[in-house]
C-alpha cells in the first residue's frame, strides 16, 4: 500500500503543497459547516421557543376570552407562511421526550391561569406544517397560508428544519394546535458552498504553486550547479538568496565545491610534479646506462628506462589534459564523430562510418574527441578496423565503435578500464600500449555524466560504447 501511495504521490513540491492546502481547506470548510449547522440549530430553537410560545399564549388568552363565533377570525389573524392554527377535540396521543416535556413546562408557566389543563409540545423534523395542523379530529377548519394547496407555491419545497407543534387545552374543552416552522438551507445554498470551496481551492492552489516556484528557484539553481559540477565543469559560486534553509544548502554547496576543486587541483599538481621529476631522473639514468660496456645489460636497462619514460610522459600528458580548462557548449554527435573519423580516413586507417543521427548534447568537444580517438585507436590496433556510429534512443546518445578483433575475456571487461592494465602482457609499447587509453576515455566520459562500456559481439569482435545524456539546451558557452 505504501509503495502504491508513493507512486501516486506527486514529486513536485508545488503540487504536494497545493494538495495539502486544499485538504486542509476542505477540513476547515467541513468544520465550519458543522459549526454553522449547530449554531443555526440553536438559533432556530431560540426562535421557536420565543416567538412560537408568545404567539401560542396570546392566541390562547384571546380564544378563552372571546365568543365562539370569533374563533375562526382569531385563528385566521395568526396565520403566516410558516405557521398555522387549528381547533381540535383531542390532543395528540404521542408521548413527549424529555426536551419536549421541558418545553411544555415552559409553556405552562407562560400561560399562568389562562389554561384548563396541561399543555403538550412536539418537535417534528422535516414535517409539513399543514400535516401537523390537520392531524386529529378537528372541529374548526385549519387556518394559515400553509394549510392550503401548496403545490403551486414556488417558495415551498417541503424542506424544513423543524416544526414546533404546541397543543393547549382551552377553557371550553377543545384543544388549540399552533404550528410554527423554520426554513433551512436548500440545495441552492449547498451548491453555493461547493462553488465557494472550488473557487477557494483554485486560488489556494495557484498561490501555492507561485509561492513554491518563486521560493525554490534557488533549489533549482543548486540542482543544476550540482549536475554541472558532477560533469567536471567549473561552476561559479552560487549567490545566496531565498529562504534560510535554501541559503544554508547553497553555502554548503559552495564550500564543498571549493574544497573538492582545491583537492583535485592539488592532487593533479602533485601527480604532474612527480611525473616531471621522474622523467628528469630517467633521462639521467639513460645517459648513465649508455656508458655501460656490457651490451646486453646496457640494452636491457635502456629498454626498461625507455618504458618508464613513456609511462611518465603518458602520465604527464594525462594530468595536463585534466588541468586543461574547456568550456561546455552545445554539440552535435554526428558532426563530432564525422570530424574524428575524417582524421583517420585521411591517414588511410580502416575506419568507416556506419550510421549517424544528428543528436544535440552538451559537452567539451576537445576532451570528447580525445576519448573517441582512444576508442578508435584501440579498435584499429587490436581489431584491425573500426566501424563507428552515433544513434539516439530515448533520452540518451550512443556512440559505438565496433572492431573485428578476437574479443576480450569476459572477466577482463571491467579491469581493462583501470590505468596501466593491458591485455597484451609484453613490455613492448608498440604492440601493447601503456594501458591508459581506456582509462582516459572513461574519465572524460564520466566527467560528462556518461558511461563507457565494452562488450563482445555475437559475430565476433568488440563494441566500445559511449552513452551520454541528450539535451535540448547547452549547459554553458
Amino acid at each position: 500500500m505504501s509503495s502504491v501511495l508513493s507512486r501516486l504521490w506527486p514529486r513536485s513540491l508545488a503540487v504536494r503543497l497545493s494538495i495539502l492546502l486544499i485538504v486542509a481547506l476542505a477540513a476547515a470548510q467541513l468544520g465550519l459547516t458543522l459549526l454553522l449547522n449547530r449554531e443555526r440549530d440553536s438559533v432556530v430553537e431560540e426562535l421557536l421557543h420565543s416567538q412560537a410560545f408568545n404567539q401560542t399564549v396570546t392566541l390562547t388568552r384571546l380564544l378563552n376570552a372571546s365568543q365562539p363565533h370569533d374563533t375562526e377570525a382569531l385563528l385566521a389573524a395568526f396565520q403566516s407562511r410558516l405557521s398555522c392554527a387549528s381547533i381540535g377535540t383531542a390532543a395528540s396521543a404521542e408521548a413527549m421526550s424529555a426536551a419536549e416535556q421541558k418545553l411544555a413546562a415552559s409553556l405552562d408557566a407562560m400561560l399562568h391561569g389562562n389554561r384548563s389543563g396541561a399543555s403538550a409540545v412536539h418537535i417534528l423534523e422535516n414535517t409539513d406544517p399543514r400535516a401537523a395542523c390537520a392531524r386529529g379530529d378537528d372541529t374548526t377548519p385549519v387556518h394559515g397560508e400553509d394549510a392550503g394547496d401548496r403545490d403551486g407555491d414556488p417558495d415551498h419545497d417541503g424542506d424544513r428544519a423543524a416544526v414546533l407543534l404546541a397543543e393547549v387545552l382551552l377553557a371550553d374543552g377543545n384543544w388549540l394546535r399552533f404550528v410554527t416552522a423554520i426554513d433551512i438551507a436548500n440545495e441552492s445554498s449547498t451548491r453555493l458552498s461547493f462553488i465557494s470551496f472550488l473557487a477557494s481551492s483554485l486560488v489556494v492552489a495557484a498561490v501555492a504553486i507561485w509561492v513554491v516556484r518563486s521560493q525554490t528557484a534557488s533549489l533549482r539553481s543548486l540542482a543544476d550547479a550540482s549536475d554541472r559540477f558532477g560533469r567536471g565543469e567549473t561552476v561559479e559560486l552560487l549567490p545566496s538568496h531565498g529562504p534560510s534553509e535554501v541559503d544554508r544548502a547553497t553555502e554548503a554547496f559552495n564550500t564543498m565545491q571549493s574544497r573538492l576543486s582545491q583537492f583535485m587541483r592539488d592532487r593533479i599538481q602533485l601527480l604532474a610534479s612527480i611525473s616531471h621529476d621522474l622523467k628528469t631522473t630517467l633521462t639521467t639514468l639513460r645517459l648513465k646506462a649508455e656508458v655501460i660496456d656490457d651490451e646486453s645489460v646496457r640494452d636491457d636497462l635502456v629498454a626498461t628506462i625507455d618504458e618508464l619514460t613513456a609511462i611518465a610522459n603518458a602520465t604527464l600528458e594525462f594530468t595536463r589534459a585534466e588541468t586543461a580548462s574547456e568550456a561546455t557548449v552545445s554539440l552535435d554527435a554526428a558532426e563530432l564523430v564525422r570530424e574524428v573519423v575524417a582524421e583517420y580516413q585521411l591517414a588511410k586507417a580502416d575506419v568507416t562510418l556506419v550510421q549517424l543521427e544528428s543528436q544535440r548534447f552538451s559537452g567539451r568537444p576537445v576532451a570528447l574527441k580525445r576519448a573517441l580517438r582512444n576508442l578508435i585507436e584501440n579498435a584499429v590496433r587490436y581489431g584491425q578496423r573500426a566501424r563507428v556510429s552515433a544513434v539516439g534512443e530515448g533520452g540518451k546518445i550512443f556512440i559505438q565503435v565496433d572492431d573485428d578483433g578476437p574479443g576480450i575475456p569476459p572477466d577482463r571487461l571491467t579491469d581493462i578500464f583501470k590505468p596501466f592494465v593491458r591485455l597484451e602482457q609484453s613490455r613492448n609499447t608498440e604492440t601493447g600500449g601503456l594501458g591508459l587509453g581506456l582509462a582516459i576515455a572513461q574519465g572524460i566520459v564520466q566527467s560528462h555524466g556518461g558511461t563507457v562500456t565494452l562488450e563482445n559481439l555475437p559475430q565476433g569482435g568488440t563494441r566500445a560504447q559511449i552513452a551520454l545524456e541528450r539535451t535540448t539546451e547547452p549547459i554553458g558557452r
